[in-house]
């Protein structure tokens, strides 16, 4: 195996610790926040701080690491989780609401530091690796669907008196064990440059050609990443949270309702396994028109069968389509010629806005207009994003008509 494929492994697992740490942090965060909040109504106001950290970190981060390196910045990252976990842990000792969030501030910085995992194992590949590298990353989620939720089971009580202590120290060690990946990660990287370099990959086509304009960002092929991107992973929060909602509704026990989500997570992580091989024998763009197309006939299923197999089928064929939209928009953000940390941080500060926006809104929306007519609301909000794609198509064909002409 060679040194960058040990590095792309080494990615996904510091990938799958990072979800990890987001799927404790989901499952522990809202049970925490009511215990030591002063008021119920501010029970989920952790959580809620540390999407907005997320949100504004995004693009510092993406700056910082364009001026250091991004391994400076990982490292930096798991740092701030080990913190995390230190501080979540003397907020419940402490029975301390500010602690705690201070806690979820600090995940939050980690969160989008590790956001930008995937990009990192592309650098210095072809374009026709690229995509398999960042889609081998993306697969790290299985093992947080799995691993995550028996972390936060079995620690919750490891402490007695001290109900989720254990949970946050966790943190931490995830931290330091995510280091040391990243530590191995710097050896292998500081070798590799001391090896030649690969030609510059080859430009998109109807993207900037000028090497020299090496800070200019083609706008429309990024508008259709951050769209595919960012909606998908929108659309994907809301509707996974309304699923648990329409399937308690519906008055079905707690087992069916998380096998539901189980498999949903499964069909979100599993095709990134062959995701990457596709998208090299045909396109982002190719794989993004596929990814909208199963979300659409996905929402269609959830419409006109609101039943326990027809919300099971809704929600694999969106789990699936989110892959491919995410991965697809992440595989385009990640070859696009240009100034590539400031477009990695506009589109991470896009989907994390718009996963915030979706998780946030799922539950109101749920009441406000019911199951159907939330996903009727989902098929517009994808529907300007297949025009988008479909325009930038039209607009690749005509240059390159243009240009054999």
């Amino acid at each position: 195996m060679s040194p960058r494929q040990i590095k792309t492994w080494l990615y996904f697992l510091t990938q799958g610790i990072a979800l990890t740490c987001g799927v404790i942090s989901v499952s522990v965060s809202p049970i925490v926040g009511k215990a030591l909040a002063p008021s119920s109504e501010l029970s989920t106001l952790p959580y809620g701080i540390q999407f907005a950290t997320v949100i504004a970190c995004s693009y510092l981060l993406a700056m910082l690491m364009q001026r250091f390196g991004r391994l400076k910045i990982f490292l930096f990252g798991s740092g701030t989780l080990f913190l995390a976990g230190i501080a979540g842990y003397f907020s419940i000792l402490q029975q301390s609401f500010n602690i705690n969030l201070l806690a979820h501030i600090l995940f939050g910085v980690s969160l989008s530091t590790f956001a930008f995992f995937r990009f990192a194992a592309t650098e210095g590949l072809d374009d026709s690796m690229k995509s398999r590298a960042l889609s081998l990353v993306t697969l790290g989620g299985i093992l947080a669907a799995f691993v995550g939720p028996a972390i936060a089971s079995n620690s919750r009580s490891f402490i007695v008196d001290q109900e989720f202590a254990a949970s946050y120290l966790c943190f931490s060690a995830l931290g330091i064990l995510m280091a040391m990946f990243l530590s191995v990660i710097a050896i292998l990287s500081r070798n590799e440059r001391k090896k030649p370099q690969p030609e510059a990959a080859q430009e998109y086509a109807g993207a900037i050609a000028d090497p020299q304009e090496k800070h200019a960002i083609p706008i429309l092929p990024l508008l259709v990443a951050i769209y595919a991107s960012g909606f998908g992973y929108m659309i994907m929060a809301m509707l996974m949270m309304q699923s648990s909602l329409k399937l308690n509704a519906l008055q079905l026990p707690f087992s069916d309702i998380m096998q539901v989500i189980q498999w949903h997570v499964i069909a979100m992580f599993l095709p990134s396994l062959f995701m990457g091989r596709i998208i090299a024998r045909t396109s982002e763009s190719t794989v993004i028109l596929g990814g909208y197309l199963v979300m659409l006939a996905s929402m269609l299923i959830a419409i006109y069968e609101p039943t326990y197999n027809g919300v099971l089928a809704a929600l694999i064929g969106i789990g699936l389509g989110w892959n491919m939209l995410y991965v697809g928009g992440s595989s385009l953000v990640a070859r696009l010629p240009g100034d590539a940390h400031r477009m990695q941080g506009i589109n991470e500060s896009a989907v994390a806005f718009l996963n915030a926006t979706g998780a946030f809104s799922a539950g109101a929306l749920f009441v406000w207009i019911g199951w159907e007519n939330s996903n009727w609301l989902a098929i517009s909000l994808l529907t300007p994003g297949l025009i988008l794609l479909i325009s930038w198509k039209l607009k690749r064909r005509q240059q390159h008509a243009v240009a054999i002409s």
